[in-house]
């Protein structure tokens, strides 16, 4: 997803083609999210997640960070949500790259 905060975000999901769901991890630390910080969506431990950019104090401390983003990898993220995007109503709007990359 795009837009300005609370959702300046983008996410993704991982997943392995016939392997077993990986294993659930407890949580390890859970600091007030911030720009360029890799998070599990949901709080959880995956497979979805998100890289924040933006500080996001108002989600409190309910999400996992397992990484941290590199500037260069802040400018990448940034152009990618500069491509066409088309959004999706409804009680959430969800909005994504019209071609994903």
């Amino acid at each position: 997803g795009r837009g300005a905060p609370p959702y300046a975000l983008v996410q993704g999901g991982l997943s392995a083609r016939g392997a077993a769901e990986p294993p659930r991890v407890p949580r390890e630390d859970n600091p007030v999210v911030r720009r360029g910080m890799a998070a599990w969506a949901g709080g959880g431990s995956g497979p979805a997640f998100f890289i924040a950019l933006a500080d996001h104090p108002e989600w409190g401390r309910g999400h996992t960070v397992f990484a941290d983003a590199v500037t260069e990898d802040i400018a990448a993220l940034e152009r990618i949500l500069a491509l066409p995007t088309k959004t999706t109503p409804g009680k959430i709007p969800i909005t994504n790259l019209v071609t994903p990359v």
